[in-house]
């Protein structure tokens, strides 16, 4: 058990730094990419700066406060697409059959998929949230914890993202709806929870989890709290295993097309 967990470990390390190391085959726009991508999320800072300029809190937040959410969100958002951005693939593999390859090959299917592409941009929204945190929230717990929290962040945002596109083995170009609810999963965890009624708050705990990938982080950096650190880990790993049984179970209406060749 430990052995095929080890193993499975350094495959996805191994595909993950060949992803790399193709990304950074053009520097240039490797590197403009990533640029590009911290401007874009620098942008909303001048829209909470004129927020603040009006009033002095949003509910009981602050603007270092604000920033944290926005910290949080991009450093979760970048992590996973650089990890596991194949799994955002997943549709397409599924409708087009290009499954096939990777089943023939001798390892856990699902995160061979996962590890099997990387997004260049998704570097900015990690670099961007490690800079929101250094001007408006700088220490070096916070940097630690940070770094922790984003990990559970891009577990769980990549975990519902597969449990949505596990349903394309049911249904043809689900992938629609998808694409939709990654969108809300993402705004939901940009913004304060105070702005939301509480139906759409019990909506982010529940059936769009952003709650646990950005508010509970968020709460956690601002005044740690070993019950709610508890409760982040054991909805991360639920959330793992769910999205594990519902790519397998999915698996199994698979349709092959044949399409044997290798990995693009």
């Amino acid at each position: 058990m430990l052995t095929a967990v080890k193993n499975n470990l350094k495959i996805m390390f191994l595909s993950i730094k060949y992803n790399l190391m193709r990304c950074m085959e053009n520097n240039v726009a490797f590197m403009t990419s990533i640029i590009m991508m911290i401007f874009n999320n620098a942008s909303f800072i001048i829209q909470w700066l004129t927020i603040f300029a009006i009033k002095e809190s949003v509910g009981s937040y602050t603007l270092n406060d604000v920033m944290l959410f926005w910290a949080v969100s991009s450093g979760s958002f970048g992590l996973a697409h650089i990890l596991f951005n194949g799994i955002h693939n997943l549709p397409d593999y599924i409708e087009e059959g290009k499954l096939d390859a990777y089943l023939t090959m001798p390892k856990n299917v699902l995160c061979y998929v996962a590890t099997s592409s990387l997004e260049p941009s998704a570097f900015g929204d990690l670099l961007y949230g490690y800079i929101a945190l250094l001007i408006f929230n700088f220490s070096l717990k916070n940097i630690l914890l940070y770094t922790i929290l984003i990990i559970f962040g891009a577990l769980i945002y990549t975990s519902f993202v597969t449990i949505l596109n596990s349903i394309n083995f049911y249904i043809f170009r689900f992938s629609y709806v998808t694409d939709a609810l990654k969108d809300v999963f993402l705004n939901g965890s940009l913004y304060p929870d105070v702005i939301f009624k509480r139906a759409v708050k019990i909506i982010f705990f529940t059936l769009i989890p952003s709650a646990f990938a950005s508010w509970i982080p968020v709460h956690l950096l601002m005044r740690f709290s070993i019950d709610k650190f508890i409760i982040l880990i054991a909805f991360t790993i639920l959330i793992i295993i769910l999205a594990f049984i519902a790519f397998y179970r999915g698996l199994k209406n698979y349709s092959s097309s044949n399409l044997m060749g290798a990995r693009s």
